[in-house]
Parts: structure tokens; C-alpha cells; sequence
């Protein structure tokens, strides 16, 4: 269950991330000293969440200061891979517990800001919206201009829910895989939906898309409290 639902949810903001320090990567490509460092750092600074945490805390900005410099140092393949690392732990220990303990507004919010975002992209780029279910959006320049509005809509939902969290008590445990699994059947999935959330990878684009839209819209079928339950699983999953 959890391997058929692994799919781009709050991974969109981290694949942007991404995005983002390529690009802050290549002022490293071309220019070998301290401002070069400070451009990288920048564009980590403006990424979406990633920035919030920064703002709260130094020692966080001093681990990304230090993976750019060490890739400046002794490049690894495929792009900066320390810096992408950081941001994964980055996500794991700080953003994920915080989108974790969101209520049950804030939550439902920034899957319904996902939803509008990819209910979009089944109307103009299907490709896109198979591939935002798969891994997020990387290239976000790809968008049209309403496209990239909503995307920017549903990042900032994220952040609000961040924030939302950070300012209540811890939340409990995170939910069983079973548990995730009665509240898609609850929210009407199939057993055909199951099979075609597990096949995602092998589907074609506007069905991978139509996957995913739906995936999506479950939060909101439910009692918000429940949905307020769906919500957090989607948007912390890992």
C-alpha cells in the first residue's frame, strides 16, 4: 500500500527544491568563489519550505552552505548531490513532523490546493500530470502561466500547513498503511482503484493522470476530520 501511494504529493516541493538548486548549481559551474556560494545559498534560501525552515534556523543554512561547498570541492555525478541530500533530511526531520501535527483545516487546504493544481493539468498537459504523480514537478518551467500559478497556490498551502503545525503540540504516531487503506475504500475507491494506484508506473499518461487527480480529491470526501487524517498521510509520506 504505501510503495502504490508513494507518489509526488509534498514531493512536488522537494523536486522544486531540486529544481531550484540546479539552477543556484550552475553560478558553481561557472564561477569558483565565495559570491558564487552566496548565489547557490540564495536560491536554497527562496525554495518553497525549505526557505521557512532556514528563516528559524542557522545550523540548517550552515549544513546546505557546507554541501555546496563541498561540491564546489569535489563535484559528484548527476548534480549537486550533497546539497539534495540535506534537503531530504531537511524534509524528514523538520518539515515532515510539522506538516504531521497541521490540523485538520490546513491540511485538507493544501490537498485541495494539489487537487485544483492537478484537475489543471488534466485539462491541458496529461503528461505532466502522470509525471507530477510519479515524482513532482522538477522542471517547473514547463508550466503554462495558470499552470504555474496553482502550482505556486498549492506550495504556499503547503507552507501555511507548516507553519500551522509548528505552532501546536506534538501530533500522534503516523497512521497504519491499513488504516490509509479503509479511508480511500471510505472515500469510495474499488478494488479497481487499488490495482490502478499499483500500476501507476505502468499506465498510460492520461490514466496515470486520472490516478492521480483522484487520489487527490479523496481527502475532501470525507468528514473532515477523517479527511483532516487522509491529509497529513498524503502530504508526509516518504
Amino acid at each position: 500500500m504505501r510503495r502504490a501511494l508513494q507518489l509526488g504529493m509534498i514531493a512536488a516541493a522537494a523536486a522544486l527544491l531540486a529544481a531550484m538548486i540546479g539552477v543556484g548549481w550552475t553560478y558553481l559551474a561557472s564561477r569558483d568563489d565565495e559570491a558564487a556560494i552566496e548565489q547557490a545559498l540564495q536560491v536554497v534560501r527562496e525554495a518553497p519550505l525549505v526557505g521557512l525552515v532556514l528563516k528559524e534556523n542557522l545550523a540548517v543554512e550552515t549544513r546546505f552552505r557546507r554541501a555546496i561547498e563541498a561540491e564546489l570541492k569535489g563535484p559528484t555525478k548527476n548534480g549537486p548531490q550533497r546539497t539534495f541530500i540535506v534537503g531530504g533530511e531537511v524534509r524528514r526531520d523538520i518539515i515532515v513532523p510539522a506538516l504531521r501535527n497541521a490540523d485538520d483545516a490546513a491540511a485538507l487546504d493544501a490537498v485541495a490546493a494539489l487537487h485544483a493544481f492537478v484537475k489543471y493539468l488534466q485539462g491541458t498537459n496529461v503528461v505532466l500530470c502522470k509525471e507530477f504523480g510519479l515524482i513532482g514537478i522538477q522542471h517547473p518551467n514547463r508550466l503554462d502561466g495558470n499552470g504555474g500559478a496553482l502550482f505556486r497556490r498549492a506550495l504556499k498551502a503547503q507552507e501555511e500547513a507548516y507553519l500551522n503545525g509548528r505552532a501546536r503540540p506534538a501530533a500522534p504516531p503516523p497512521i497504519a498503511d491499513q488504516e490509509v487503506r479503509g479511508l480511500l475504500t471510505e472515500a469510495g475507491y474499488t478494488a479497481a482503484d487499488f490495482d490502478q494506484l499499483a500500476a501507476l508506473t505502468k499506465s498510460s499518461d492520461a490514466e496515470g493522470c486520472a490516478i492521480t487527480v483522484k487520489l487527490y480529491a479523496a481527502p475532501a470526501l470525507l468528514p473532515p476530520q477523517r479527511g483532516g487524517v487522509l491529509a497529513r498521510y498524503l502530504l508526509t509520506i516518504s
